[in-house]
């Protein structure tokens, strides 16, 4: 087949035309992303509806045994609800180890399946026109994607999704690489027409090309350290980076075609909105310091202005972006100036009535190992910002009324996100008249130094005592003193200063082993086969993983399931 694109001569009136097309075409792709808002929403409809049809055919509140239920679960509605969840289930799963869930996947392909068609419909046969149609497609996704990185709590597509920031990230980042990749078809169609035209020399010392150049090459380096290696490399090279070029790539944009301006002035709205916002939402407070013993953990102290505390206590398992201020900085840092880009995820441990704590693992960053210097000055309240709360955790379901079981999974230092959450759940099991034991903690953690900062020592503490919480201690103390020297995994599974203890704070009172996942996962579910379940994780990513698939298990046999991993990744 012969190759449908040439080189036209056009009058002025057709480039007129070809422009009009162009700007449409634009405007179809950006206002396609209305599509996936809309359809989210009539899915959420649809949900609300059938829960409440299927709850007025119960007249009474059913226990799990009931017969009704029974007859339910085995009915036409009942199967396909049961294979609509195990569909759902096998979506949320990772395409491979480490990669984006298959749902993702395909909604890039779909997605950029039909962006690639808006860039070749009706485009003729005009060479020039399909290469301007790949540039105006990519930058008409410009303000979505730089909406999907808001932090701020007034995000829309967090608040349209009821999803949080770390969650819409994974878009932002499937999204900068469409846009990359359209970019870059763009770019090789107009090297392709230099070359075929004989105008190289001519166009690559033209201003507007070279300002494309530029930010195509700018665009590589983005794409380059996003990638999960270069991050575990160095998270603050990608950082930076990501925030310096993403600010200078928009006026780059602006002067390299007219067209284009008005994405560049969306996008620029949408950023100063955000910046605003997270301004607006951050709090400077004189922390409290203090290295946690025998640990490398460190916890923070900070008091929040009393207009502000009732966000944090009114929603456990929320966090904070920390950052540290100049007068704060320890003066031997190496580069005190890094910390003006640096702001850094913490889960809220616990929120009393006029301040939060923070517990965090220093390990080789700046930001954990000033706070560690900071620790070592016992009478210093160096003043820290905060910007927060955030997280998804602010729109979880009612754990207590809604399911029959929770099941909740740390490992770690996950703990700080997990533990409020089961605190609260207990709380609110207890205010409903419900038994306690529908609630699980599982933690695990090296040694029981870990779990110093979570121990009251002026009265008895609830979490060590508990008879539903069980703690693992993956290592003996001879173990802690023989592996003092061992290096931090990857996963950042270790934090321990190995020391030998006479006693520990807390018992290992689910054994001196990982937990078998397998066996506390069955246990749960075995109660009731009409029982809802919430099962809630947050540690290595190998702990995570291992959970989701035992979990996996019973969805396949048509449980209902609530699962949330609490990660930073993908």
């Amino acid at each position: 087949m012969a190759w449908p694109y040439h080189l036209l001569d056009l009058t002025h009136e057709q480039k007129h035309e070809r422009r009009l097309l162009l700007d449409r075409y634009g405007v179809y792709a950006q206002l396609s992303a209305f599509i996936p808002i809309l359809a989210y929403q009539l899915y959420r409809l649809a949900v609300w509806v059938y829960s409440e049809r299927k709850r007025s055919k119960v007249s009474y509140s059913a226990i799990p045994s009931s017969p009704t239920l029974k007859r339910s679960r085995v009915s036409t509605s009942g199967n396909f609800a049961r294979n609509w969840r195990a569909t759902i289930w096998w979506l949320e799963g990772e395409f491979a180890q480490g990669w984006p869930s298959r749902g993702k996947f395909i909604a890039a392909g779909v997605w950029v399946s039909w962006l690639l068609f808006l860039c070749v419909h009706n485009t003729g046969e005009d060479y020039l026109h399909i290469t301007k149609r790949f540039g105006v497609v990519a930058a008409s996704q410009f303000p979505v994607h730089y909406m999907l990185s808001m932090k701020s709590q007034y995000s829309p597509l967090a608040f349209v999704f009821r999803s949080s920031h770390e969650q819409l990230n994974a878009w932002h980042r499937i999204s900068g690489r469409i846009i990359h990749f359209l970019l870059l078809c763009h770019a090789g169609w107009y090297i392709n027409y230099f070359v075929q035209a004989g105008v190289v020399k001519k166009r690559l010392t033209d201003p507007v090309v070279i300002v494309g150049i530029i930010g195509l090459v700018l665009i590589d380096i983005v794409a380059a350290t996003s990638l999960e290696r270069m991050r575990r490399w160095s998270y603050r090279v990608f950082f930076i980076l990501h925030l310096i070029i993403g600010l200078w790539l928009l006026p780059l944009i602006f002067f390299h075609a007219k067209p284009l301006r008005i994405y560049v002035i969306e996008a620029l709205v949408l950023f100063l909105f955000d910046l605003t916002c997270r301004n607006l939402d951050t709090v400077t407070g004189f922390a409290t310091i203090t290295a946690v013993p025998h640990t490398k953990l460190v916890k923070l102290k900070i008091p929040i202005p009393e207009s502000k505390i009732r966000r944090f206590q009114s929603k456990p398992g929320q966090h904070v972006y920390l950052s540290i201020p100049p007068e704060s900085r320890p003066l031997l840092s190496s580069a005190p100036w890094i910390h003006d880009f640096l702001y850094n995820p913490f889960s809220v441990a616990k929120a009393s009535g006029t301040d939060i704590t923070l517990v965090l693992r220093a390990l080789h960053g700046p930001t954990t190992k000033a706070l560690s210097t900071l620790a070592q000055l016992s009478k210093a309240k160096p003043p820290i910002k905060i910007q927060g709360p955030l997280g998804c955790s602010q729109r979880f379901p009612n754990l207590a009324a809604d399911y029959d079981r929770v099941l909740l999974v740390a490992g770690g230092i996950g703990s700080t996100f997990i533990l409020p959450i089961y605190l609260h759940v207990q709380e609110q099991l207890a205010a409903e008249g419900k038994s306690s034991d529908r609630a699980k903690l599982i933690w695990s953690m090296r040694s029981a130094a870990e779990a110093i900062w979570a121990v009251d020592s002026e009265k008895k503490n609830t979490v060590v005592e508990d008879k539903n919480a069980k703690v693992f201690l993956t290592r003996s103390n001879s173990d802690d003193q023989q592996h003092g020297d061992e290096p931090i995994p990857a996963d950042g599974s270790v934090e321990l200063d190995e020391l030998q203890w006479t006693e520990e704070p807390v018992k290992a009172t689910g054994g001196r082993e990982r937990p078998d996942l397998r066996k506390i996962v069955d246990g749960t579910f075995r109660h009731g086969n009409e029982e809802r379940v919430a099962v809630l994780v947050c540690g290595p990513k190998q702990m995570a993983r291992e959970l989701r698939e035992q979990v996996g298990r019973w969805v396949k046999k048509g449980r209902d399931v609530y699962f949330h991993d609490e990660s930073f990744g993908w």
